[in-house]
Parts: C-alpha cells; structure tokens; sequence
C-alpha cells in the first residue's frame, strides 16, 4: 500500500505525540497522555461533576472533564477540549451560531484525529469486516466504538479521495 501524506492536521498530531515519544497505541495510557499534554502545552486539567470545557482566564487554559463519564468518553472530551484550545480563540459563546458550530465540529474532528492518530492508523493490519475493525480500533484505542466507527469512516473516505485523486495524475 502506498504511503500517503499527512494533512496539516494530521502532521500536528504526529508532531505533539513524536515530541511525547509516543508512537504505537499500546502507549497511549489515558491519564498519563492527559497529564503529559497537558504539561506539553502548560493547560491545567480539572475533574468535576459538570459537563466538559475549556477556557482561558488570565492567559492559563483550563480543561474542566465531566468526571462521571467512562475512561473513553473522559479522554474523548479531552481531545476535543485540546482541540478548541489548540485551534481557536475567544469565548464561543459569544459567537453567531454557524461559526460556533464550526469550531464544535473542528474540535471533534481534532478529537477523532487527536485519539485516533492516521499514522498509526494507517500502519495496523484492519480486518476486512467494518465490525471487526471498529471493534479493533475502540479495542486498541481505548475508545468508545460508535468513536472509532466514525474516526474509521473518516479514515475510509480520506483513503477513497486520496486514491482517485492518484489515478487521475
């Protein structure tokens, strides 16, 4: 199979877990990844009993995690936290609907790409049977599987795209 290039945001991920000498699943240890990114990028990572957020007060980032969630949904929320903090600016709710949305979506797709690394993604063996390669995704992942069946859609149609756009060179 024939190695494709990176997006900027998949580059970006790569750089933060290659600068965390992280470089296969088995390494990624919720807790300690949460702990180690957060130090990486100088956020402060809080537990409570509230829905997830992150903010900015004073120049220091916050991450709030919703602590009554599973260990997937916690690390999950925290991607897509990182992802607002990395990717975007100023208090989204003061902003119109449409463009707030699309941070919303921006953040989940860093989340998915942030949990789900393609370079990783793209050296494993899948099963030919979707359920079995979601199942090995969430399994090897350590995240939720209707997570990994869309992070394995996006894959899919990322693949799709790149491939018919080499056969028309």
């Amino acid at each position: 199979m024939k190695v494709l290039s990176l997006s900027l945001l998949e580059e970006q991920i790569f750089s933060i877990y290659t600068s965390l000498n992280i470089s296969h699943p088995s390494q990624i240890c919720h807790n300690e990844l949460i702990d180690l990114t957060a130090n990486k990028f100088h956020i402060r990572v809080y537990y409570f009993d509230e829905a997830s957020e992150a903010n900015n007060l004073g120049g220091i980032y916050r991450i709030f995690l919703n602590e009554n969630q599973t260990k997937q949904q916690i690390w999950q929320d925290f991607a897509h936290e990182l992802g607002h903090i990395l990717r975007h600016e100023g208090y989204q709710w003061s902003m119109e609907e449409p463009f707030r949305e699309y941070q919303e979506w921006q953040a989940e797709n860093f989340a998915h790409h942030f949990c789900v690394p393609t370079f990783m993604l793209d050296r494993l063996d899948l099963p030919r049977l979707r359920c079995e390669a979601v199942w090995l995704i969430a399994s090897l992942f350590n995240v939720e599987t209707t997570f990994a069946n869309d992070r394995l859609e996006k894959w899919l149609r990322n693949r799709a795209t790149c491939y018919l756009a080499d056969s028309y060179k």
